[in-house]
Parts: structure tokens; sequence; C-alpha cells
């Protein structure tokens, strides 16, 4: 038996990346860490109970150690300790693994919010930037709400609005009502973004 074919015999462990990446934000340490992957381990092995000295060798610590990172995962809501009645009647314990997984799901749905609301802040700042530069001026106050109320109120794609002042530009004309002009157009033939609008022009070539 080559090393290649020992090593892949030794089994694999899936670990979440959300695990690596936030551990320290659950308040977890290095160590509660490497406890928490043990209890995983031997969980993918059918055993959600193990010996803490066998966790202790493996890790070159006291089991007492192991026990203590346990304690202090439990108190930390990151496991739990349940207990069930076996067929035969018996009381056995085993360790939840759950309660972090649960922690980094939300963790992950908070950071796609945060990506998708700095991508929608941008989206909105380059709306209002290429309105300013077709005007060539700061934007007014009424005219800046005209825009807001294209993005929050009727809810036009920032690519389409974008789309539509480039149309105003290229008709040489440097008005927002031309420009709503062309929304409004836009949406009675259900054009709601890039896509749909080259399918329209395919379909209604400009003569």
């Amino acid at each position: 038996m080559n090393e290649l074919t020992a090593f892949l015999q030794g089994g694999q462990l899936s670990v979440s990346r959300l695990l690596l990446h936030h551990y320290q934000t659950l308040k977890m340490s290095s160590e509660e860490l490497v406890v928490y992957l043990q209890l995983s381990d031997f969980a993918s092995q059918n055993n959600d109970f193990p010996d803490l000295a066998v966790i202790g060798e493996r890790m070159g610590i006291e089991s007492s150690q192991i026990y203590a990172l346990i304690h202090q995962l439990l108190q930390k809501k990151l496991i739990t300790l349940k207990s069930s009645v076996n067929e035969q009647g018996q009381a056995e314990d085993h360790y939840d693994l759950t309660p972090a997984l649960t922690k980094l799901s939300v963790l992950a749905v908070q950071d796609a919010q945060v990506t998708q609301q700095a991508l929608d802040d941008n989206q909105r700042s380059a709306v209002f930037n290429q309105v300013e530069q077709a005007l060539g001026r700061p934007l007014s106050p009424l005219e800046s709400e005209i825009v807001a109320n294209w993005l929050d109120l009727d809810h036009y794609q920032p690519e389409l609005i974008q789309l539509a002042v480039r149309e105003a530009v290229l008709n040489q004309v440097y008005s927002l009502k031309y420009v709503d002009k062309i929304l409004l157009n836009w949406q009675k033939q259900n054009i709601t973004d890039k896509e749909s609008l080259q399918t329209y022009q395919k379909a209604h070539p400009r003569r």
C-alpha cells in the first residue's frame, strides 16, 4: 500500500468554510474549534458521544481539558447535550452540533445581505452619476427625488434607467421628463431589463 492509498483510505471529513471563516465570530477559540471538529468526525462515523479520553489522545491533552472545552462550547450554546432512550429502554447521551451550524447560517444570510446592499448602493450611485453626466450638472433636489422614485417607487432596474438615459442622450434630449417617458413606454412594452430591451429592439428595428 502506497502513501496515497493509505491517505485516501483514512477517509475525509467535510468541513464548512463558514466555520473556518467565522469561528472567531462565534467566540470559539482555536482549541474549541478542534474539539468541535473532533466531535464532527466521530459524528460522521455514527458516534455522537465519543470517549473524551480518545479526543484527548488525538489532541495531545488531558481528557479533563477536553471536558472543560466541551463545557465551554455548551455554555456558548454552540453544541448541546441531549438524552434519548434506546430500544432497550436505556438513557443515552449525545452531542448535538447543529447550534453552531444554525448560528453560521444566520451569519451567512447577514453576509449576503451586506454584500447585496453594497451592490445596490453602488448601482444606485452609478445611476445618479450617469444622470448628472447626461445633464452636465449636479441634480437639483427635485431631480434627485425623481431619480430616487424611479428606483424606490417604480422599481425600475438601475441598468434599465441607465439605458434610458443613454437613449435620451443619443436622441440629444437632456431632460428627465424625456427619460421618464422612455421608461414608461418600455414598461408598457414589458421591457424590464437589458435582455428584454434587446429582444424588443430586434423585433422592432428602427427605420
